[in-house]
């Protein structure tokens, strides 16, 4: 499948990120050991539902893409 390179609204990953961000953001981690902690203690926390939500719409994210010529899209 072909789609722009950088684009975010096709990378599921960078909501992935996000979650993992906010959910690290919550515990007020107060030095870089302890973010580092925090960071890996979260990320093994992830589930397979958490990645599933991106992934599993990835065609509504491709046709939003498509449908705006490859401008803004809510995704």
């Amino acid at each position: 499948m072909c789609w722009p390179a950088n684009s975010p609204d096709l990378n599921p990953i960078e909501n992935v990120w996000h979650l993992l961000k906010q959910r690290v953001a919550k515990r007020f981690p107060c030095s870089l050991a302890d973010l580092r902690q925090c960071v890996e203690e979260e990320w093994a926390a992830l589930e397979l539902s958490d990645f599933a939500r991106y992934i599993g719409n990835m065609h509504e994210r491709c046709q939003a893409v498509v449908n705006a010529k490859g401008g803004h899209t809510k995704w």
